[in-house]
């Protein structure tokens, strides 16, 4: 009997511990909706030492945005995406420039969201985002950043990303040029006979 509680505690005791662990790996797609870690801990409600900037504060389709999070304090993970403003599902896709600590996730789409690849301590990444090729709206980057197993931060967000205006077509037409010489003669022509 002494032996059969030692393995129960020992089977229960493992599967605890497994699940405190986590994804070392960055392998997070089950934190893909929520962009929380299954750490066993809540996540920290004060203000995030670390942020994420964009590159561009308007977007066009299928134009590219450098996506930067840092922050002073190393960080062992992260999950970054991009969303619609107040939207839960990622949009676009993610280019992986740092291939040595970052890989793509299946979040609603291949590549659609960037993970930790190790634990290692990171300041500074970035992954290059592709707006999808029709508009998404105004988005906003969102990212999961954990400074240990039990202190992370989530969905700290990035500033607002608007769709660029639609470019207006100018009243000017260059041809006009072609014609300058025919308006110049015909006008100097109803000058004569006024």
């Amino acid at each position: 009997m002494e032996k059969l509680s030692f393995f129960l505690f020992l089977l229960i005791g493992g599967n605890f511990l497994l699940v405190v662990t986590c994804y070392p790996n960055g392998q997070v797609t089950a934190s893909c909706i929520n962009m929380i870690p299954e750490h066993g801990a809540s996540a920290q409600t004060t203000l995030a030492p670390y942020n994420i900037t964009a590159s561009k504060n308007t977007y066009s389709p299928g134009e590219k945005i450098t996506v930067t999070l840092q922050g002073s304090d190393p960080f062992e993970g992260f999950l970054l995406q991009a969303r619609r403003a107040g939207g839960s599902a990622a949009v676009g896709t993610f280019t992986i420039t740092d291939a040595a600590n970052s890989q793509g996730l299946d979040c609603n789409g291949p590549n659609s969201a960037v993970s930790h690849k190790s634990s290692i301590g990171l300041t500074k990444i970035q992954a290059t985002w592709v707006a999808p090729s029709s508009s998404a709206g105004d988005l906003e980057f969102r990212a999961t950043f954990v400074k240990s197993k039990i202190t992370f931060w989530v969905q700290v967000k990035s500033s607002q990303v608007t769709t660029a205006p639609a470019s207006s077509s100018s009243s000017f037409n260059p041809n006009i040029m072609l014609h300058l010489p025919l308006i110049l003669f015909v006008s100097g022509i109803l000058m004569c006979y006024r």
